[in-house]
C-alpha cells in the first residue's frame, strides 16, 4: 500500500472517534514490529523516528537520515494498512529539510528552547516549505514535563494556553497540534490523569486534530475519551523500548543462555532469537496499545 498523508489519517479518526497511534521506532526490528501490530489488528498507524535522537550529539556514530527513509518507505510500501512516516520531535529544521528529501511525508519541529517569535518564524517557514512538497507539519503548544525515572520530574513543562495554541496555529497553518494537558513524557510506572477542561477549552479554540505525546504514561482507561476532545493522533516510545529491554533481560537472566548457538541467538529468527522474541513482545504491547486508542479494524 502507498504511504498516506497524516491529514487524511487524523480526519478519518476525529470523524470516526478513534486516535491513530505514533509508535516510534530506533531500527528494523522495533519499525517491523509496530507494522505487525498494526497489520493484526488492522489498525492505521504512523511509524517513523526520532529526530533529535538521531542528531544527539553525543551520539558516537553520526546517524544518515536517508537510511532510516528508505527503511521505512520500504516497510510501509509493503504493508497492507495505510501508514504515514513522520519524523518526529527534530531540534533543526536541517534535519527535517533532509527528511522531506528521504520521503517523510510528515515532520514534526521541536522548538522548546525558542523565543516565541523564532518559533513561529521558524514553523512559518517549515510550514510553507512541506506544503510544498505535500508533507503534513505537526507542532507542539505548551510543553511536556519530562520524567527522571524516579517519580520525580527532571523538567517542568508548560500547559498550553488555549488562546495562545489558536493563535499559533492560524499564524502558521499547521495540520496538527500537539499540547499539554497532564501528559508526562517518558513516565514509567504510574500514570497521570488529564486534565479534561483544558483540553475542552484547547478543542473549542483549534481548528486542527489534537496531538498526545507522552502516551505511555496516559491512563489507558481515560485514554479512549480523548477522541472526544479532538485528540486525533497519539504517541507512544517509551513502551516499545520497555518491552524491547524487558524481553533481553529475560534471556540475559537465564543461566547458560548466551553459551548457546550465537546464530540462534541473534539472526537465525527460531525460537530462541533475541531480535524475534523482542519484536514479539513489541508488538503484543503495541496491539493492546491500539485496542486502547478504537484504532483496530479501521484501516
Amino acid at each position: 500500500m502507498a504511504i498516506v498523508s497524516m491529514n487524511s489519517l487524523l480526519r478519518q479518526a476525529q470523524q470516526h472517534r478513534y486516535m491513530v497511534g505514533y509508535f516510534e521506532s530506533w531500527n528494523l526490528e522495533s519499525l517491523l514490529a509496530v507494522v505487525d501490530a498494526a497489520e493484526h489488528t488492522r489498525s492505521p498507524v504512523i511509524i517513523g523516528f526520532n529526530g533529535g535522537f538521531l542528531d544527539n550529539p553525543e551520539r558516537s556514530v553520526k546517524e544518515n537520515i536517508y537510511h532510516y527513509g528508505a527503511l521505512g518507505i520500504t516497510v510501509a510500501r509493503e504493508a497492507g494498512i495505510p501508514i504515514c512516516l513522520l519524523m518526529n520531535e527534530a531540534a533543526h529544521p536541517s534535519t527535517l529539510l533532509r527528511a522531506i528529501q528521504a520521503g517523510f511525508n510528515a515532520i514534526m519541529y521541536a522548538g522548546s528552547h525558542d523565543t516565541p517569535e523564532e518559533l513561529l518564524e521558524t514553523t512559518r517557514y517549515l510550514v510553507r516549505t512541506a506544503h510544498a512538497c505535500s508533507v503534513a507539519v505537526e507542532a507542539e503548544a505548551g510543553t511536556l514535563p519530562w520524567a527522571d525515572g524516579h517519580g520525580g520530574l527532571a523538567e517542568n513543562g508548560r500547559a498550553t494556553d488555549p488562546d495562545e495554541a489558536s493563535a499559533f496555529v492560524k499564524e502558521t497553518s499547521v495540520d496538527a497540534l500537539a499540547v499539554s494537558v497532564g501528559n508526562v513524557h517518558v513516565l514509567e510506572g504510574s500514570t497521570v490523569s488529564l486534565d479534561w477542561e483544558l483540553l475542552a477549552h484547547i478543542h473549542r479554540k483549534v481548528s486542527v486534530p489534537l496531538v498526545l505525546h507522552g502516551g505511555t504514561g496516559i491512563d489507558r482507561h481515560a485514554l479512549r475519551e480523548a477522541a472526544g476532545y479532538g485528540v486525533a493522533k497519539v504517541n507512544v516510545g517509551t513502551l516499545l523500548k520497555r518491552a524491547c529491554l524487558d524481553s533481553w533481560s529475560e534471556i540475559f537472566r537465564t543461566p547458560g543462555r548466551l553459551e548457546d548457538d550465537p546464530h540462534a541467538l541473534l539472526g537465525g529468527g527460531g525460537k530462541q532469537d533475541m531480535n524475534r522474541l523482542a519484536r514479539e513482545r513489541m508488538a503484543e504491547k503495541v496491539a493492546n496499545f491500539m485496542e486502547d486508542l478504537g484504532s483496530t479494524g479501521k484501516a
